[in-house]
This record gives C-alpha cells, structure tokens and sequence, in this order.
C-alpha cells in the first residue's frame, strides 16, 4: 500500500497516453502511406510509370497511399487527444452519472479498478471532503503495454499536483481477485480496463470481483471501448437495477465506424440491490 502524502507535488498533471502501441502503429501506417503517396508521384514525374509501371497499378498504390496515410494519422491525432483531454470530459461525465445515481457525500469509499495513472481515482477524490474521511482507492498491475509510463508513483504524483494527496490511497493487485473484503466500497469505477482482460470469461470474472467488494446500494461505473452487450447482460444477471448504458453520442459513432466498431468509447452505470 501507497499512499498521496509520499508524493512531492512538482508540475503539471500527466494521465497518460492510453495504448502507445496501437497509438505508434497508426502514426507509422500513416507515415508510410503519405511516403507511399509520394514515391508514386516522383516516379510519375520522372517517367517511371509510363516506362515500366503500369498506370492503374500506380494509380491504385496513390489511392492506398491517401487513405492509409490520411487513416494512420487522423487515428492517432484522435488517440492522442483522447488521452489528453477526451477522457478528461469522458471522466467528469461518469462521475456526474454517478452522483445522478447516489449523491455524492464526501465521505465514500472508491475503488478504480486499473487505475493506470489516476484518472478515475483522482477524479473521485475531488469530490471527497477533506475532513469527512472518504477515501479514493486505486489498484492496478502497472502494465506500462495499456498506459504508457504506468506506475503508482505516477499515480501519486498526479494525485499530489491536483491536491487530493490526503485522499487517495494505491495498491497493486488483479482486477480478476481484488484483495478487499465483501462490501468494501461505496462506488466501483473502471476506465478502459475490463476489454484488456485475456480470456474474454476473466472479463465476467472482474466485473463480478467489482461487484463482490461493492456494498449493497453502491454504484459500479465502468467506461470502455468494447464488450457493452456482454457487460449489460451479465450486470442485468447479477440483479443489479437502475442501469444507465451511454453510448458516447456523435463522436463515439463516428470512431466506431472508422475503426471498424473496435474503438468506441461507452460507459454503463447500476446499482447493486
């Protein structure tokens, strides 16, 4: 266990780029599409395509070129915003939700499940009161593959420079066996983490750890990009009630049907009986 007050606050608030490799991988496809893109152009200009380059083939390697560069790179602009300040909005959106949900006293307890560098447990803590006793958890593994730089120093850090030091706690451990007792927690949120979980069924196995250490009348909040028809019908199995889906408006719409449906940003919220 962590905890804020360890933490010197210096700087600027960092929470993260959100899946570097996949971020780095569509910056380097739309890289090599626009280099594609030129390389036929030059061998336009020199004479290339007529003497040994059949037109249409050039023609086809120039439209590659276009959409691959001009994917490549509006993915990973759009993947850096939303991991500077997209999901800022996104967790400002979800805790209001939550408070729709059960007002928001001051003296819970939150758990982020996969807390990464502390955005949802940061979020939180700011509505704590400082003197109520209320208390931001965040547990995580530190996969630096899903956030990069992850570490619960970074965590402690940010919570440092936005002044809840004294509110925040961090432990490490796995979102499929939470070290808490039964009924441990007020709220339960979890921020593009279930969808990482390998086998698809430890994803189920998570969401029923969360709500094994939420206490009755407690809200689970999950954001993710992936698996909200699997996500709802387990939770409406589990009883729980006053279930909130979110589908992210235009934006998400228009994400998932450029990434073919596998990046569209979506949150549910319920209570548990």
């Amino acid at each position: 266990m962590t905890t804020g007050n360890q933490i010197d606050p210096i700087g600027k608030p960092d929470y993260g780029i959100d899946a570097p490799g996949v971020r780095r991988g569509m910056f380097i496809a739309g890289v090599g599409g626009l280099l594609l893109l030129i390389a036929v152009v030059s061998a336009h200009a020199v004479g290339l395509v007529e003497a040994g380059l059949p037109s249409q083939a050039a023609d086809a390697l120039a439209s590659l070129g276009v959409l691959t560069g001009v994917y490549g790179l509006f993915m990973g602009a759009y993947m850096t915003y939303g991991s500077r300040i997209g999901k800022l909005r996104t967790r400002d959106r979800l805790l209001d939700a939550v408070g729709g949900l059960r007002s928001w006293q001051g003296n819970e307890a939150v758990l982020d499940v996969g807390c990464g560098r502390g955005l949802m447990m940061v979020g939180a803590a700011k509505r704590l009161g400082k003197e109520s006793g209320g208390v931001a958890v965040g547990i995580d593994l530190w996969r630096e593959q899903d956030q990069a730089a992850n570490s619960a120093t970074a965590a402690l850090h940010n919570a440092g420079i936005e002044g809840v030091a004294d509110r925040v706690r961090i432990d490490t451990g796995d979102a499929r066996a939470l070290p808490y007792a039964d009924g441990s927690f007020d709220v339960v949120l979890s921020h593009w983490v279930v969808h990482n979980l390998e086998p698809p069924a430890d994803r189920l196995r998570a969401l029923d750890e969360m709500l094994r250490v939420l206490r009755p009348g407690g809200v689970i909040a999950l954001a993710d990009i992936d698996g909200f028809a699997q996500y709802l019908s387990h939770l409406e199995s589990r009883g729980l009630t006053q279930l909130q889906f979110h589908d992210g408006g235009l934006e998400a719409r228009v994400m998932g049907a450029l990434s073919g449906g596998s990046y569209r940003p979506q949150s549910l919220l319920a209570v548990r009986p």
